[in-house]
């Protein structure tokens, strides 16, 4: 769950990234929205939704998100899908 602040800033208020919490158990991620507990790591796990529609004269957008740590990732989330139709993710690897 991306969690929102209200702070005040120049005479105003604005909501700004307070922290990003586990939607399955709580869990606060250590670097804003990286889950990864070392600073040369990035882990980043979120599920989304992305809906559009474009016309001549504008259009809209709306994205559904959930955060999951990447425990319950591996432990509840990917083990959910594999238990369905035996799902099977698209994993991708690089190296530089």
């Amino acid at each position: 769950m991306k969690h929102m602040k209200t702070v005040l800033i120049l005479e105003h208020t604005e909501e700004v990234f307070d922290k990003l919490t586990c939607d399955v158990c709580g869990a606060e991620s250590k670097w804003d929205q990286n889950w990864s507990t070392a600073e040369h790591e990035k882990i980043n796990t979120t599920i989304q939704l992305d809906e559009e529609e474009s016309f001549a004269h504008g259009g809209s957008s709306a994205q559904t998100q959930y955060h999951i740590c990447p425990h319950c990732f591996k432990t509840e989330l990917a083990k959910w899908f594999e238990s369905h139709r035996q799902a099977k993710p698209t994993i991708t690897k690089s190296v530089w």
